[in-house]
């Protein structure tokens, strides 16, 4: 936990790089669906609920993970490995468009962790009502075939496998906004 704590400071040097100072968070002027500015506000909002946002972790230079970044609900941590980070060297650098669609996947499992039991307890549940009917409406039906393939593939339930394929779809929507309401409405 000490580790993570330690890192937690890298968020907000991490919106530094997105061109945000921390006063931007607060909702003035009308900020636009999907723009850099829409995903300050989420990371802000993911914070303000207790989690921990950490840019370029150490644990993203570990070679055999081949992680993208991952969200650890007990130890309120949301982690983001930014593709061009540079290996041994937690400073952001400039987001890019899957770096951004990381932060809200892993957002997501973030708000499904706020679902049933109580927040960071690390239960998650869709927040879908039809979570799977949603997912192939945005990813197609090669797209659930995909993820399905992958995840089974690596021993994931089939209630992980549904927990993705919302997540993966709402990443895709590219919605960091909506996200950041969710995140006030279920995550307090």
């Amino acid at each position: 936990m000490k580790f993570f704590s330690k890192l937690a400071t890298s968020a907000l040097t991490g919106l530094a790089v997105l061109g945000f100072a921390s006063s931007a968070f607060a909702q003035g002027p009308k900020i636009q669906e999907g723009s850099i500015a829409a995903h300050a506000t989420l990371i802000s909002a993911i914070e303000r609920a207790g989690v921990n946002v950490i840019i370029n972790d150490p644990y993203c230079d570990e070679s055999w993970t081949g992680l993208m970044g991952f969200y650890a609900g007990k130890e309120r941590v949301l982690v983001v490995c930014q593709d061009n980070r540079v290996d041994g060297d937690p400073t952001p650098v400039e987001w890019t468009e899957n770096d951004l669609d990381t932060l809200r996947h892993e957002a997501q499992h973030f708000i499904q962790d706020c679902m049933i039991g109580t927040n960071h307890d690390h239960s998650l549940h869709p927040v879908y009502r039809f979570p799977v009917k949603y997912a192939e409406s945005v990813l197609g039906i090669e797209g659930l075939k995909e993820i399905t393939r992958v995840y089974r593939g690596n021993g994931a339930s089939e209630e992980t496998v549904i927990l993705e394929f919302e997540a993966f779809a709402v990443a895709a929507n590219n919605v960091p906004l909506e996200q950041a309401n969710d995140v006030a409405r279920y995550c307090r």
